[in-house]
């Protein structure tokens, strides 16, 4: 098994100052998503979760969701789903955005939150992870090997139970520092290097094994 290779760009790119500037931190938690805008990535679930939260907790949080759409049916009931749940000033939805701008926005966010029923890697948990941002994901598919010990692993995605555990990690600072602590260590272990070193040996060893 081997990693993806994730693009060192996405890591080291310095953050869109005038994107940090439109969304000033005025006490608000910030919660963060990064795939295409697609019924298996659940976006609609992490909306639900995510107006549980504010209902619940903090009515000054955002959600930010990023990436481009596939087929447009999808986003416009995820657009009519924020609309009626009174959630257009709190839920962002860009698209595509520019390496810079997507730096910007793991910047500005507390916690990345995946409630994706597949993934395959989910290279944006990387991303997150070596920028010590706090993961928390649902266990399916690829995601429990990704994040490994370095996140919250959750295995329901039922909208008040989302929205505790979110809130119990960001009233746990010291437990946010273990996990960031962990998250940029376990990002190194998919560093671009390691990445290819072990697919040139993956590759070597099926050769061997065909020939």
């Amino acid at each position: 098994v081997v990693s993806v290779l994730i693009e060192s760009g996405n890591l080291s790119a310095e953050p869109d100052q005038e994107m940090l500037a439109r969304f000033p931190r005025d006490g608000g938690h910030n919660w963060l998503f990064v795939g295409q805008v697609a019924p298996h990535k659940a976006q609609h679930d992490l909306v639900m979760a995510f107006a549980c939260y504010r209902e619940l907790f903090d009515d000054q949080a955002r959600l930010f969701l990023i990436g481009r759409e596939m087929g447009s049916a999808y986003r416009s009931a995820l657009v009519r789903l924020v609309h009626a749940l009174d959630l257009d000033d709190w839920v962002v939805m860009p698209g595509s955005v520019s390496t810079n701008e997507l730096v910007a926005y793991f910047e500005l966010s507390d916690a990345f939150v995946c409630l994706s029923d597949h993934e395959g890697f989910c290279a944006p948990i990387v991303e997150a992870m070596s920028r010590g941002l706090s993961v928390v994901a649902f266990a399916a598919a690829a995601v429990p090997d990704t994040v490994g010990d370095a996140g919250v692993l959750i295995d329901s995605k039922e909208p008040e139970f989302v929205a505790c555990v979110v809130h119990a990690l960001f009233e746990s600072p010291d437990l946010m520092v273990r996990i960031g602590d962990r998250a940029i260590a376990r990002a190194r272990q998919f560093a671009r290097e390691r990445s290819e070193e072990a697919f040139v040996g993956a590759m070597g060893r099926a050769i061997e094994l065909l020939s």
